[in-house]
C-alpha cells in the first residue's frame, strides 16, 4: 500500500473517530436536555394538578374528573393518585406509541422517563401524592431529527474533509512522485533528471541527490560510449578516408560467408590504382589526400542504398567494396560505375590524367566458400583487368562445374518444401556457468534429393523470391508448438528485417504473441543490428510490441558502431550477442580494449552480454576470467536437432 493511501486511510479513521465523538457528545447533551425539560412539564403539571386536588379532597369523583380531564387534554403517558395510605385512588395511563422514529433508535437510545411528583394537601394534612409521567414520544421524535441532522451533517462534513485532504496530499506528495518516478526510471536503467525542485528541505536534498547521481551515471555512460567508439574508429577505421579498413573488410567478408541469410551470397570488389607513386611525385601527398577522398565519396554514394554494404580503404593503392545479397547484373552495374566515376576525376586532373590508372576486380562469394579461395578470385579478376586500358571492369566467371537453378525452380522447391514440412528446425545452446540459457533456432531445407541443405544456401533466393514471411511465419508456427508440447526448453528465434517490415505479417505475429502469452518465459525473439540501424522506428515498435506482452527480446550480430551504441537506450534489449572477435584481439591473445566499456554500458542499461562464436576454451577462459557470463560457437555447442531437453 502505498504511502499517501496510508495517511489517506488514518485521516480518515482519525475523521471518523474525532467525528463520532462530537456526535455522541451533541446527541448526549441533547438527550439530557430533553429528559430534563420532559421532567419539568411533568413537574408543572404535577404542581398545578396537586393544587387543583387540594380543594375537592373529599369528593373522589371530582378528583378523578379533574384527573381525567387533565390526562385528555394534554400528552402523558400516566397520571397516578395515590393516598396517605398507598391506595390507589385514581390512575390513567396509555401504553407509548411513537411515530416517525425507528424502532432500533429507541431500542439504542433507551430514554428514562422519571415521573414528577407532588403532594396533595387536605387543610394541615397530606392527603397523598400524585405522579405525573409525561408522553416520551414528542422527546423521542426530537431526538431522532437532531440524530439524523448531526449525523447528515457530520458525514457531509467528513467528504468535503476527505476531499480536501486528498487535494491537499496530493499537491504535498507531488515532489515524492516524482522522485517515485525518477527512482522507478532508474530501476529500468534510464537516466532522466527531476527538473522541478521541492521547496520541502527533506524532499529537496532527496531530489537533488537523485539528480547528482543520475547526471553521474550519464556522464559515465555517454564517457564509455565514446571511448568505445574511438576504439572502434582507430581498431576498424582508416583515418585518412573514414572508411572502413582492410581488419574490418576482411572481418565482415568471414562474417558473410558463415552467415544463415541473404548475406551468405554477393560480390566483392577491389578497386586498384596504378601508377601511383608518379601521381603522388606530380601532385603531391596534399591533392591526393583529396582526390582519395572523392574516390571515396563515389564508392559511398554507390553503395549506401545497399543494405550491409562495406566501403574500404584497404591500403594506399586500393578501395575494397562487398555487396551483399546482390545478383550479377547488379554487381556489375556498381562495379561499373564506381570505376567510371572515379576514371572521370583522374581524366579531369591534369596532374594525374597521365600518370594514374584505375582497374576493379570483382569477384561473387557464397556461403560457407573458403575466404583464400574469395580473395584468389577478385586477385585474379584484378590482374585480368590490369592487362587492359584504365576503366577496365573484371569479373571473375564461374566455371560452370556446379548446378545453377533459376529462380522458377528455387521458388518451386522452396514453395514444395514449405508445403511438405522439408524446413527442419536445429538449434544451438547458449551456456552459462549455471547452465544453459536458451537455444538459438535455425532452419535447414531437405531438397528433393534427401540432402540437408543450410540457410546460407537458400536463404539468399528466399529473400530474392518474397518468400522470407512465409518462411519466418513456418518457423514461428513450428517453435510455438514444439514449445507447447516440450515445456523445458527455452527458444531464441531470429526475426528477419523483410517480416518486420511487412504490415500484414506484423499484424499476424501480434496475434501469434497474445495467443501464446503463456510462452513468455520460454521464448526470445531476436533482431540483427543491421536491421536496427535501417529500420529503427519499426523495431522500436517491434520491441514494444514485445516487451508490453511480456516477452524477451535480444539484438543478434551486435556490430558496438556509434550508431548502435546509441540505439541501445532506446530499445533497451535483454541482451546483446557480440562476436567474440569484437571483445578480444586474438592476434595478441588479450582481450579487447572495448570490452570493459561495453561491460559498463550493458551493465548500466541491465543488458546481458552473450559471446558468440567461440571456438575454442582458450577464448571461453579469457573472456570468462573477464566477467563475461553466456557463451555461444561451436566450441561450446554444437548445432542439433531440435529435441526436448530433459529435467
Amino acid at each position: 500500500m502505498t504511502l499517501y493511501k496510508q495517511i489517506q486511510i488514518f485521516i480518515a479513521l482519525l475523521l471518523i473517530v474525532t467525528l463520532a465523538i462530537v456526535l455522541k457528545i451533541n446527541f448526549d447533551n441533547t438527550k439530557d436536555f430533553v429528559r430534563t425539560q420532559l421532567y419539568s412539564n411533568a413537574k408543572n403539571t404535577a404542581n398545578s394538578l396537586s393544587m387543583s386536588l387540594s380543594s375537592v379532597t373529599d369528593d373522589e369523583a371530582a378528583m378523578t374528573t379533574i384527573i381525567r380531564a387533565m390526562f385528555d387534554g394534554g400528552y402523558f403517558e400516566e397520571i397516578k393518585l395515590v393516598d396517605s395510605e398507598g391506595t390507589v385512588i385514581d390512575m390513567v395511563s396509555q401504553e407509548p406509541k411513537i411515530e416517525g422514529v425507528p424502532p432500533f433508535f429507541i431500542n439504542l437510545v433507551n430514554f428514562e422517563n422519571v415521573p414528577a411528583e407532588a403532594q396533595i394537601s387536605s387543610g394541615w394534612s397530606i392527603f397523598g401524592t400524585l405522579s405525573v409521567k409525561g408522553h416520551p414520544g414528542l422527546s423521542y421524535i426530537r431526538l431522532w431529527d437532531t440524530f439524523r441532522f448531526l449525523g447528515f451533517s457530520f458525514i457531509a462534513i467528513g467528504i468535503v474533509a476527505l476531499g480536501v485532504t486528498a487535494v491537499v496530499l496530493r499537491w504535498i506528495f507531488k515532489p515524492l512522485n516524482a522522485v517515485q518516478k525518477q527512482a522507478e526510471a532508474i530501476e529500468n536503467n534510464e537516466f532522466i533528471i527531476n527538473e522541478q525542485i521541492p521547496t520541502t528541505p527533506e524532499m529537496k536534498q532527496v531530489v537533488i541527490t537523485m539528480n547528482s547521481m543520475v547526471e553521474k551515471s550519464q556522464t559515465i555512460y555517454n564517457r564509455e560510449i565514446q571511448a568505445l567508439k574511438n576504439y572502434q574508429e582507430l581498431l576498424y577505421k582508416d583515418q585518412q578516408t573514414g572508411l572502413y579498413n582492410r581488419k574490418y573488410f576482411i572481418k565482415q567478408l568471414n562474417d558473410f560467408l558463415q552467415s544463415e541469410d541473404e548475406n551468405a551470397t554477393g560480390d566483392i570488389m577491389i578497386f586498384s590504382f596504378e601508377g601511383l607513386e608518379e601521381a603522388i611525385m606530380e601532385a603531391g601527398h596534399p591533392a591526393m589526400n583529396d582526390f582519395f577522398k572523392a574516390c571515396r565519396d563515389v564508392i559511398v554514394a554507390q553503395s549506401e542504398h545497399i543494405a550491409n554494404s562495406v566501403p574500404a580503404f584497404m591500403n594506399q593503392k586500393e578501395f575494397g567494396l562487398i555487396v551483399p545479397a546482390i545478383d550479377e547484373e547488379g554487381a556489375l552495374k556498381v562495379a561499373k560505375e564506381i570505376t567510371k566515376q572515379i576514371n572521370q576525376l583522374i581524366n579531369n586532373n591534369e596532374q594525374l590524367a597521365e600518370v594514374l590508372q584505375i582497374f576493379c576486380g570483382a569477384a561473387p562469394y557464397k556461403y560457407d566458400e573458403n575466404m583464400g579461395n574469395v580473395l584468389s578470385k577478385v586477385d585474379y579478376s584484378i590482374t585480368v583487368a590490369k592487362s587492359r586500358e584504365s576503366g577496365f571492369v573484371e569479373r571473375f566467371k564461374d566455371d560452370g562445374s556446379h548446378v545453377v537453378l533459376g529462380k522458377m525452380e528455387w521458388k518451386n522447391m522452396i514453395e514444395e518444401a514449405l508445403e511438405n514440412n522439408r524446413f527442419v528446425l536445429t538449434s544451438q545452446a547458449v551456456i552459462s556457468g549455471t547452465g544453459e540459457l536458451h537455444q538459438e533456432i535455425y532452419v535447414n531445407m531437405v531438397d528433393a534429393d534427401g540432402t540437408v541443405q543450410r540457410a546460407g544456401y537458400f536463404m539468399p533466393m528466399v529473400v530474392s523470391l518474397n518468400l522470407a514471411n512465409n518462411l519466418d511465419r513456418y518457423v514461428l508456427e513450428k517453435t510455438v508448438e514444439f514449445l507447447t508440447n516440450n515445456t523445458n526448453n527455452t527458444l531464441a528465434i531470429n526475426i528477419t528485417d523483410m517480416f518486420l517490415n511487412d504490415r500484414a505479417s506484423f499484424s499476424w505475429f501480434r496475434k501469434l504473441l497474445v495467443s501464446g502469452k503463456h510462452l513468455s518465459d520460454r521464448l526470445t525473439f531476436e533482431i540483427s543490428d543491421s536491421a536496427i540501424k535501417s529500420n529503427l522506428d519499426i523495431c522500436l515498435d517491434f520491441a514494444g510490441l514485445i516487451k508490453g506482452l511480456g516477452f524477451t527480446f535480444g539484438v543478434d550480430r551486435f556490430t558496438m558502431s556509434q550508431t548502435s551504441l546509441e540505439n541501445l537506450q532506446m530499445l533497451k534489449p535483454n541482451y546483446l550477442k557480440v562476436d567474440c572477435e569484437f571483445l578480444m584481439n586474438a592476434e595478441e591473445g588479450e582481450v579487447s580494449a572495448a570490452l570493459k566499456s561495453l561491460q559498463t554500458i550493458t551493465e548500466s542499461l541491465g543488458i546481458m552480454l552473450i559471446a558468440t562464436k567461440i571456438d575454442n576454451d582458450e577464448h571461453k577462459n579469457m573472456l570468462e576470467d573477464n566477467n563475461i557470463k553466456y557463451f555461444q560457437g561451436r566450441g561450446i555447442a554444437g548445432i542439433n536437432p531440435l529435441v526436448e531437453k530433459n529435467d
